[in-house]
């Protein structure tokens, strides 16, 4: 935290053991503990915290507080409404998604205008073209915003947004910038309006719009950005993890002519990033050893490195299990890929299409001549607490990765599944639960938990 310049705020304390005959008044309630942490020397919101009686109050202590935001020296999105008494916040208790004892309340989002320049397109890993709004630079809660995402050609339709408009934006919990609407009637009749590409605009390729689906995509393999974006995606961390090849590297390897493609990771001289910045002797042996171990990776981390649009990492994990070597599944049909644990129509089709592409075929072979290891490692089926139980993750986890806690789940035997079924046991929800917690709450077959209350198992 030094290092950074950040400041840990700690306001709660989870768990609490006493030694035999000693007990505190200090955890009665949420104001005492954050009293205790403050005198103990933590960083705490001891001298922002407000005990309010009555609504009334609470209300004030809102409006006063959004008034005076721009006083502090940090950011702030709202306030959090608590019970105080610990006694009453056990016997609220929680849902699987929140606390009953505890509300948060988001003060309105921090609004601009601004001007739109123009527009510019960036293409992704899976070909998606993205347009992204120049405006004139302006200040937003602290930070310049210069740059916006516009989505797709229907929401620059929806919010029609033209070259030369003045716009409203904010930024959406006090994150991420959006424009809310353009300003018709200040407009001075020489604004122009977005003409959405036919084409790529890297490699010219005719754009595809799929049915149903809002976005246009390049569907040329060979197209350069998307080339940049898969080999991003391959050596990331929960793919082939190939240690100091992040973005910025990736990018920086290919404008010396290092990389090109997937294969050639496993193909680069290395003797010519000696004379470059930040590569030594021993940076360049490191390089070398994360590129090997690579290699070696199993071959679920190898089948989600590919970037198969629909499959994460779950769904590789399924594939994985069910061939011997990766280049079986160029030999399934769409219908035997959809036998398999929650494998629908579009992932099934999109698997199939990915393996009866000739440039992917070309490029697995190449990869497996480097010593890739394509064939998969039968791994001995686990027995343990949890044998026999299938788990899903949604939202987002505060404690760990969602791939760490797969791990202990499948190290006491569990199963992983993709997806809401009835064949699921648990359904584990972090913060920004969504549909996958819809679904489940109709189905009184699954156990629906908190991030608390999966540790709490996971400790038996």
């Amino acid at each position: 935290l030094r290092q950074r310049n950040l400041e840990g705020f700690l306001y709660h304390v989870s768990y609490i053991q006493y030694k035999p005959g000693q007990q505190s008044t200090a955890f009665h309630s949420q104001s005492a503990i954050i009293e205790l942490l403050w005198e103990m020397g933590f960083r705490s919101p001891q001298q922002e915290l407000k005990k309010a009686k009555g609504i009334e109050m609470v209300i004030q202590l809102v409006h006063e507080w959004e008034k005076k935001r721009d006083d502090l020296a940090y950011e702030i999105d709202g306030l959090v409404i608590k019970v105080n008494d610990v006694a009453l916040q056990d016997k609220l208790g929680m849902t699987s998604h929140h606390p009953r004892w505890a509300i948060a309340y988001k003060f309105k989002a921090r609004q601009a205008t601004s001007k739109l320049l123009g527009v510019e397109y960036q293409v992704g890993r899976t070909g998606a073209v993205t347009p992204v709004a120049k405006i004139e630079p302006v200040q937003v809660g602290g930070v310049t915003v210069s740059s916006i995402s516009i989505h797709n050609q229907e929401y620059i339709k929806e919010k029609d947004l033209r070259i030369g408009d003045q716009i409203l934006i904010e930024r959406s919990g006090d994150v991420i910038p959006q424009i809310v609407k353009s300003l018709p009637d200040v407009r001075k009749g020489n604004e122009t309006s977005i003409q959405f590409p036919e084409t790529c605009p890297v490699c010219n390729h005719t754009l595809h719009k799929p049915e149903k689906e809002a976005v246009w995509r390049c569907t040329n393999m060979h197209c350069p950005a998307q080339s940049t974006e898969r080999i991003i995606h391959f050596v990331s961390k929960d793919a082939m993890d190939i240690r100091s090849m992040g973005e910025a590297n990736v990018r920086k390897f290919i404008e010396m002519g290092l990389l090109k493609d997937i294969p050639s990771i496993y193909t680069m001289d290395l003797n010519k990033l000696k004379d470059s910045e930040g590569f030594g002797v021993k940076s360049i042996e490191n390089l070398h050893k994360a590129i090997e171990e690579s290699k070696t990776q199993p071959l679920h981390r190898i089948i989600y490195a590919l970037g198969i649009r629909y499959v994460g990492e779950t769904t590789a994990k399924t594939l994985a299990q069910q061939v011997d070597d990766i280049f079986d599944l160029e030999k399934k049909s769409v219908e035997e890929l959809m036998q398999w644990e929650d494998v629908g129509i579009k992932v099934a089709q999109s698997i199939y299409d990915f393996f009866h592409e000739e440039g992917n075929l070309h490029m697995l072979r190449e990869l497996e001549k480097a010593g890739v290891q394509m064939k998969g490692v039968k791994r001995e089926k686990i027995t343990g607490t949890l044998s026999g139980k299938t788990f899903l993750f949604t939202g987002t986890l505060s404690q760990m990765k969602r791939s760490e806690a797969e791990e202990m789940v499948e190290q006491k035997g569990g199963a992983i599944l993709g997806g809401v079924s009835s064949k699921l046991n648990y359904l584990i929800t972090g913060a920004d639960a969504g549909s996958k917690l819809e679904k489940a709450k109709k189905m009184p077959s699954i156990q629906i938990l908190s991030e608390e209350e999966f540790l709490l198992m996971m400790r038996d």
